[in-house]
């Protein structure tokens, strides 16, 4: 590292460490250029070419590490180097996980559109749901994309295939956890997951066809649950959805791990509450039941809560306690919405306070559940 760094300064010729993390420095400016365009603070003192990811820097950063610990040196890692290395394995390039996230209506007429214009199906919109499937399955398992170049497709199709396009772009250039899932609002049917995964793969976010076993989906595809029928309809949905031919695959291959967001608020209004409460607390019993017996893929249900109680609001700590049992295994997603942002995260302590609440109430809940 210090040999790579290109100082040829004198005096820092027995300086080893000091050298090397000139060079580190020299790579992460250049990196901020490259992501930003905007220079960094400090000039280099030579110029270097940007990391090609964060798992890069920390490789070089565990190389310091690494020979501090066999120089008698490891003190300095606890208290100085070690919290880098951790922020740079949580935080990355990118700070914060972003999602996408449309109604499943969007998706429809987007993949509508290209395979009209594709001659595969004139009219998808029309078909019955074992059509849709039947089309988007085979359209998962051929290599060639419906996109045809230089045509021209309605703005609204443009524009969801930007969004994906441009997703792709930012997990290249600022790290894969930049983007990770693709939300879809509305979910009433397997069709809906399928389209989202045809939209990866026509914006280069899929590789490999589905069925082979090199395939992988860039976005991991979330369904949103939102009215009473479609979180009554649910487990059901999940569960054809994984006996489609590949798609057990498919996911296994990107961590045997699967996201399901659950809607408080549509649902409140769909019901009411106490309805909604009821309904929400046997959809996750069901699919937490479906994903460990029977597909054997680890499941984080995501919750879409808002500030009032009319939107699933309340005390965090008893929401998370108050969850079904196996339905916190470890982990646990949920939003914080509107005027709760402000009042419980405008403030460092406060905020640190409340991200200590709900780490205790995942940890309290995962070990002391009880089926």
């Amino acid at each position: 590292l210090a040999e790579a760094a290109r100082d040829a300064n004198d005096h820092r010729a027995d300086e080893p460490y000091r050298k090397a993390l000139i060079g580190i420095y020299a790579r992460l400016a250049a990196t901020l250029k490259a992501i930003t365009g905007t220079e960094a603070l400090r000039h280099a003192v030579a110029p270097s070419g940007p990391y090609s990811g964060p798992e890069a820097f920390l490789t070089d950063l565990r190389v310091i590490a690494a020979s501090l610990g066999a120089h008698h040196g490891a003190v300095l890692v606890a208290e100085r180097l070690a919290p880098l290395m951790r922020a740079v394995e949580v935080f990355g390039f990118h700070l914060a996980t972003v999602d996408l996230r449309q109604n499943s209506d969007r998706h429809e007429a987007a993949v509508a559109e290209l395979l009209k214009v594709a001659r595969v199906v004139p009219d998808y919109a029309v078909l019955g749901e074992p059509d849709k499937q039947r089309v988007l399955l085979s359209v998962l398992a051929d290599p060639r994309c419906l996109r045809i170049p230089h045509i021209a497709y309605g703005a609204d199709t443009e524009s969801e295939l930007d969004i994906f396009a441009a997703a792709r772009e930012l997990r290249g250039q600022i790290g894969a956890q930049a983007i990770r899932h693709a939300i879809i609002s509305h979910t009433e049917s397997v069709s809906d997951l399928l389209e989202v995964l045809v939209l990866q793969k026509e914006t280069g976010l899929m590789t490999g066809v589905l069925g082979d076993p090199g395939a992988r989906a860039a976005l991991v595809v979330v369904p949103l649950f939102e009215t009473i029928g479609d979180l009554r309809e649910a487990p059901g949905i999940m569960r054809a959805f994984f006996a489609l031919p590949g798609i057990a695959a498919l996911v296994q291959a990107m961590g045997a791990e699967q996201e399901v967001m659950l809607g408080y608020s549509d649902s409140n209004k769909d019901g009411g509450y106490f309805t909604s409460n009821w309904e929400l607390y046997r959809a996750s019993t069901a699919l937490a039941r479906l994903f460990s017996e029977e597909l054997g893929v680890h499941l984080r249900l995501f919750h879409g809560r808002g500030g009032t109680v009319g939107r699933g609001g309340g005390p965090s700590y008893q929401a998370i306690l108050a969850q079904p049992p196996g339905t916190v295994t470890g982990q646990i997603r949920l939003t914080e919405q509107g005027e709760v942002i402000a009042s419980k995260y405008a403030n460092p302590d406060i905020g640190r306070r409340n991200l200590e609440t709900l780490v205790a109430a995942t940890i309290e809940k995962t070990l002391l559940s009880t089926d």
